[in-house]
């Protein structure tokens, strides 16, 4: 029975719109941080108290601006959102009121109202200024209250077959366990922060499709009506699993389908795999489809329904005697989201905007009730040889793929994977929100976290059978036998170990250093490495152990964390300007060796072997005395070779390298032959002979004792082969094009110990 009069309804539908040039006119007002007004000059001042700013002045008004309350500008995002989305019947103002009650003070303004062919949505919005926890008890203790009320009334409007979906909408708000689970349960969608995003991504990507998308989000596991889509097809088995074979109207699997993206707002329905579409490749498709182009290759798609009434049925025709197939109807329930798109999302959104969307049928290959891990498995194996996945999606996908296999490395780079997402996706976390996390776009990238956590010390290094390196030094209990346990201990444990780090220098550093030297991605690799390494460190000291707890560890850590973080506050412009200059390959470690170099300075027995020889190819005097040594090594390796060749071959010795000669005399010619006074009689050749000239006659002439003797140097490493006696020549090697690499201490004892040899022979002869 309708229970508004005709006044009430026209009352409703005077704060709505619908007509395409006032949508536009009210979209472009909305989609804006500021309200625009214009006023006559004499109210200027009284607005100019009020926050507007004058933006210009007409003969008649002036036209003033003034910055959206945060409260205005969600409910004016979520309505633009909502507008892009395609929907064209949108509440016009904010004084949208309806009665969902008998009662006449039953009232309620409504925030956002949107109308589509199918369904209507009315959204709550709330917003707070900067990120805060708070209950919704009240306010969702309210909106059970409303909501039966509330459909009834716009279905008597806009139609009984329309179903009403209610969104609560939140900006800046961490919404507690409790409510999440009452939205979820009340049939509520919560509009966070990263469900919103996730929504303007869509739009971005799938364009004038994404509303197929949208109401698979909305809707999905309910039924769009009760019509049971009933097709044909044959039925097969590959090891346990059946599948079918089919074609089906892309405008049905529009419907049913749905693409599980790898974003935090599909999280419940992990292991997530998909990457949001190419919007240019997407057109292409819908191009190629409507000027008479397919695709003979099959869609792959997985029937995921858990509720009985939600799965497909299959009925056998007749089965093939010379088969295991069989022939049948399938019953597939006409419901919203039951068919997760595991390949041929392109191709079947690619329909979307096509002529053909109705009157083609595209072939697919269903399977029914498999496992996330094997849809990821088969979305891997297919896009591998195909379209290659990203790095970071690949770095995502880690923690389902290897989670659970039965190779040690494999876990461990599940458990980076799952260390990052729980930094990235725990409100209380200083990293919230702040890594890019699969198709979620952020601040920070994946993979300097995932480099630098491989490399940090915290998670231990393996092969496939067996730990490797100091595995006291790491937050991981290598003895536990329960796999399961061991992983889930250990990602909250080095989380909440690296979060307390970062929670240190959050609270030191000024909002301009940690832009450059915490949450950027060059910072991140040496933040967190930095942490490994202190954490090394303090438990070779005893400082802390491998059973210490957490608070103990980052208790032992925080002195040299908030020495970092005043050193960065103050750092000088010329050591700013050096460390933010390095930049390419070696950044990097750079930049850990300089946060290593700070703390080191504060507390010299912090003093890691990597940063004493880092320090040691940073000392300039050191440098230029290996570069003098060098060019003595190079002089006497000179003389004795040619005294070694003359020693072996007597005066027919030249023959022996006659070939060497002929090339490096055209090196010469090359280089020197364009001037007019040029005579090759007057260069010498030996003289520009290069270091792997050199090695390449000794290795020729190495089974002489007369080279063995001379060129067979032990510096302390490998002496076996051939290859290891003629080692030390790389350290003396210029390479060509390449700066040479920064000596260590240790380096230029080793071409003390050459040159002391050769010198021995010189004098000799």
């Amino acid at each position: 029975m309708e229970h508004l009069t005709e006044l009430q309804v026209e009352k409703i539908k005077s704060h709505m719109m619908c007509e395409e040039d006032a949508l536009k006119i009210k979209f472009k007002a909305k989609n804006t941080e500021f309200d625009t007004i214009s006023r006559p000059h004499n109210e200027v001042e009284d607005y100019e108290k009020m926050g507007y700013s004058v933006v210009r002045s007409s003969a008649r008004k002036t036209t003033m601006t003034r910055k959206k309350d945060h409260g205005v500008q969600f409910e004016d995002d979520v309505w633009c959102m909502f507008y892009k989305l395609g929907f064209r019947i949108l509440n016009g103002d904010e004084k949208l009121v309806v009665q969902w009650g008998a009662n006449k003070e039953d009232t309620l303004q409504l925030d956002v109202v949107a109308v589509g062919d199918d369904a209507i949505f009315v959204v709550e919005c709330k917003a707070a200024q900067t990120a805060v926890s708070h209950s919704f008890k009240t306010e969702l203790n309210k909106m059970e209250l409303y909501m039966d009320g509330v459909a009834k009334t716009l279905q008597q409007i806009y139609g009984k077959d329309k179903r009403v979906k209610f969104l609560f909408a939140s900006r800046n708000y961490r919404v507690n366990d409790e409510d999440i689970a009452r939205m979820a349960n009340a049939g509520i969608f919560h509009l966070n922060d990263n469900s919103f995003n996730y929504i303007n991504n869509l739009i971005k990507s799938y364009k004038e499709s994404v509303i197929y998308q949208f109401y698979g989000l909305m809707f999905k596991d309910e039924l769009i009506n009760d019509e049971v889509i009933k097709i044909p097809v044959l039925r097969g088995k590959m090891g346990e699993r059946n599948y079918y074979i089919f074609s089906i109207e892309p405008s049905t699997l529009l419907k049913i389908g749905f693409v599980l993206h790898r974003t935090r707002v599909n999280d419940s329905m992990a292991p997530t795999y998909q990457r949001l579409l190419v919007p240019s490749r997407l057109k292409g498709i819908t191009k190629f489809i409507d000027g008479g182009g397919y695709f003979p290759n099959s869609i792959i798609i997985n029937f995921s329904a858990v509720k009985e009434d939600l799965k497909v049925k299959f009925t056998p025709i007749k089965a093939q005697k010379d088969s295991q197939s069989e022939f049948g109807f399938l019953r597939i329930p006409n419901a919203y989201g039951i068919a997760y798109i595991i390949d041929g999302q392109h191709r079947v959104y690619g329909y979307a905007q096509s002529l053909h969307k109705e009157d083609s049928t595209i072939p697919v290959v269903a399977f029914e009730s498999m496992e996330s891990e094997e849809q990821l498995k088969i979305f891997m194996e297919i896009n591998e040889n195909q379209k290659a996945v990203s790095p970071s999606l690949r770095l995502d996908l880690e923690e389902d793929l290897y989670g659970k296999s039965s190779r040690l490395d494999s876990r461990m780079k599940a458990l980076r994977s799952s260390c990052i997402k729980a930094l990235a996706a725990n409100s209380n976390h200083v990293l919230y929100n702040k890594i890019s996390v699969g198709e979620d776009s952020s601040l920070l990238a994946f993979k300097p976290f995932d480099t630098a956590l491989g490399r940090s010390g915290l998670i231990p290094k393996a092969t496939s059978t067996q730990w490797t390196g100091d595995t006291d030094v790491c937050i991981y209990n290598t003895n536990e036998t329960d796999i399961d346990k061991a992983m889930k201990d250990s990602r909250a444990r080095i989380t909440k170990f690296i979060d307390g780090g970062y929670a240190i220098a959050d609270s030191i550093m000024t909002e301009e250093v940690k832009q450059d030297y915490l949450f950027s991605n060059r910072a991140t690799f040496a933040f967190i490495a930095l942490l490994g390494s202190l954490h090394t460190y303090l438990i070779k000291i005893n400082a802390i152990n491998p059973q210490s707890s957490i608070p103990d560890r980052i208790a032992a850590i925080e002195p040299y964390i908030q020495h970092l973080a005043n050193s960065l506050n103050n750092l000088s412009d010329e050591d700013n300007r050096i460390i933010k200059g390095v930049l390419g390959q070696g950044a990097d470690t750079f930049w850990l060796r300089s946060y290593q170099n700070i703390i080191n300075k504060k507390f010299p027995e912090y003093a890691p072997e990597e940063l004493v020889e880092w320090k040691e190819t940073q000392d300039q005097s050191l440098q230029q005395e290996g570069a003098d040594r060098k060019a003595d090594i190079r002089k006497q390796l000179r003389t004795l070779l040619f005294a070694r060749l003359e020693m072996v071959y007597g005066a027919k010795w030249l023959n022996n390298v006659a070939v060497l000669k002929n090339s490096v005399e055209g090196r010469i010619i090359k280089e020197y032959g364009d001037n007019d006074d040029f005579d090759l009689s007057e260069y010498d050749w030996k003289d520009y002979l290069e270091v792997s000239e050199y090695r390449d006659v000794i290795d020729k002439n190495f089974s002489y004792q007369e080279f063995e003797e001379v060129f067979a140097i032990n510096i302390g490493l490998a002496f076996k082969s051939k290859k290891d006696k003629l080692n030390w020549m790389t350290l003396i090697s210029e390479p060509k094009g390449k700066k040479s690499s920064a000596l260590t201490r240790s380096d230029l004892n080793r071409l003390e110990l050459i040159n002391t040899h050769l010198a021995n022979f010189i004098d000799a002869e």
